[in-house]
């Protein structure tokens, strides 16, 4: 059961403040003055993860491609392009980098091909990169990016009684995160409803009232910290420190990434 699910008037609410058609129109723009090809742009942040507020940004992430001969230069390039326009934070990465993030397993590139909102992908792109991503996944660099953001916010917040909701949602997401690679090693779901499969039917209610009140409440919003809760992610901070060395890791080498690399910058000289 995703988010859109459970609160399908609360979701549309807030996502169609700003339309598809704008977004594409943005994106297409951008394809034009940067003359790039966007391969797959998609939502991330807390839209996509599950638990937006009011006037929450909406962060639009994309990979884009350059024509063949951009890639043989000697010299160092720019391998991002950034765009801000009101609500919309708008990032795009090279493919060659995004090629490069993936080798790491990188987790924000590969949770952006598990975002429920995509706003465009060419025909074929998402999933032989999603085939990529299987082959290059390590569950040990995904769980560490996640265990140390979830400890920088537990660190912020664990001596608190108020504390910013936004920032409580983004400590108890980063858990969650580790507690699917602990229990499940695959690829995690990018939404919050997603990753509470593995959770006891309580705690997923409680995280569903939480996710009500947030929507109607600004980023600020400062909320009283539950004792329950706080006790809850304790016991999942000492399970994941007591798992935490049980991970796997990629060992794949870099040829797949080279031949899908040569496959799109060579079928990119013949368009």
């Amino acid at each position: 059961m995703s988010f859109v699910d459970c609160y399908p008037g609360i979701f549309f609410e807030l996502y169609l403040k700003v339309s598809m058609d704008k977004i594409k129109e943005i994106l297409n723009e951008i394809e034009q003055k940067k003359k790039v090809k966007i391969l797959y742009a998609c939502e991330t942040g807390s839209r996509a993860w599950g638990f937006p507020s009011t006037d929450s940004d909406y962060d639009i992430r994309f990979i884009y491609m350059h024509e063949r001969d951009w890639y043989l230069s000697l010299s160092q390039r720019k391998d991002t392009i950034e765009f801000m326009d009101g609500d919309l934070d708008i990032t795009g990465w090279d493919f060659k980098k995004c090629l490069t993030l993936l080798k790491k397993s990188n987790a924000p590139l590969i949770e952006r091909f598990q975002s429920p909102i995509e706003y465009y992908a060419v025909d074929g792109f998402k999933n032989d990169f999603r085939n990529l991503i299987g082959h290059y996944y390590s569950p040990t660099a995904v769980f560490f990016h996640h265990y140390s953001l979830a400890q920088k916010f537990w660190k912020e917040l664990k001596d608190k009684q108020e504390v910013r909701l936004k920032n409580y949602f983004y400590l108890i997401r980063s858990l969650l995160s580790c507690n699917w690679i602990v229990k499940d090693k695959t690829v995690l779901p990018m939404d919050i409803e997603g990753l509470m499969r593995l959770i006891d039917t309580e705690r997923r209610d409680e995280i569903r009232e939480l996710i009500k009140l947030k929507e109607g409440v600004d980023e600020k919003y400062l909320h009283k910290k539950d004792e329950n809760l706080d006790e809850w992610i304790r016991g999942l901070f000492e399970m994941l420190d007591g798992s935490k060395e049980t991970m796997g890791v990629s060992k794949a080498d870099n040829s797949e990434l080279n031949r899908f690399f040569l496959k799109m910058v060579n079928g990119s000289a013949d368009n």
